[in-house]
């Protein structure tokens, strides 16, 4: 339905770019001065695109104070992960219509448009469908600022102006467009691989196609587990099995005890599988309202 829609052109290549950016880095030598700043680039925008962006903003499986979320909101500009609005509308969406002719991003269109040609083939149109479905993030002051790219961009432009005058040109490659480049695919792959029946397992029978990946669960924060998050969307934790590692889940946790976090959508004990663990019941558990909402007006 969607992979044959116009390429826009312009996000393409911005897209391939950054993806460039990242493997000229890998092609220059390597300093181990860069290490610190690379793991730290890593994780704040990797979290901050699996524990904001996704478990919070998308799905509200927790609560945390607002300079928390700014923080994690800025992590996820300086890798340029998607300007929150759409980055929410577009994963709702997605849950909507999963793996339907109608999904955003499925491998029922193929793996490439499922993993990337998706950012650059949406539909005419379907921007502001997913500010409808994203109507509760608009209402937050940055996230409605960072809708206009030019504004968007500039923490990332900050921090690699910042490490280009620390670290010159080869280090402002491996500190910031390696790490994106891990951050992009990874995240990526769950959209793809972790809806392809051949690369995974299923805990639960759900209706789409979401499959738990294990390599992808360990290197992306624990995104890969994505069966165990389609059967309930709002459960803050995706690895339930004591051995499916899971780093936002634990960092949320932290987050929690530290009382940086309330109101977590934990998993309860299975008793049928022991020390496993299995998400919250339908009953006790719902979407955020504004998402059911928006679903119904459209």
């Amino acid at each position: 339905m969607f992979k044959h829609e116009k390429l826009q052109l312009l996000i393409f290549i911005v897209l391939i770019g950054l993806q460039v950016l990242g493997v000229l880095g890998l092609l220059h030598r390597f300093h181990f001065s860069y290490l610190p700043v690379m793991l730290v680039v890593f994780f704040w925008g990797g979290i901050s695109t699996t524990l904001y962006l996704h478990r919070y903003l998308t799905h509200r499986g927790f609560e945390m104070p607002e300079w928390l979320k700014f923080f994690f909101a800025t992590g996820s500009a300086v890798t340029l992960a998607g300007d929150p609005v759409m980055w929410v509308g577009d994963h709702r969406y997605h849950h909507l219509k999963s793996d339907t002719d109608e999904d955003i991003h499925s491998p029922v269109h193929g793996f490439p448009y499922a993993h990337m040609m998706w950012l650059v083939r949406k539909p005419p149109g379907f921007r502001e469908r997913s500010k409808r479905y994203a109507a509760d993030v608009r209402k937050i002051w940055y996230c409605r600022l960072w809708e206009n790219s030019a504004l968007y961009v500039l923490p990332h432009l900050a921090v690699a102006t910042a490490l280009f005058f620390t670290f010159g040109f080869a280090g402002m490659l491996w500190c910031i467009y390696v790490p994106m480049l891990l951050i992009y695919n990874v995240t990526w792959a769950v959209n793809s691989i972790c809806h392809m029946p051949r690369f995974g397992y299923r805990t639960f029978d759900t209706s789409d196609h979401s499959r738990n990946n294990y390599l992808i669960g360990v290197v992306g924060f624990g995104e890969g587990y994505h069966n165990n998050h389609h059967a309930q969307p709002r459960c803050a934790a995706h690895g339930l099995r004591w051995w499916e590692f899971d780093v936002t889940r634990y960092v949320i946790w932290l987050l929690e005890k530290c009382g940086l976090a309330w109101d977590v959508v934990w998993p309860v004990a299975s008793e049928s599988e022991g020390k496993d663990l299995a998400p919250p019941s339908n009953e006790a558990v719902k979407f955020a309202p504004t998402m059911t909402k928006a679903a119904t007006s459209l």
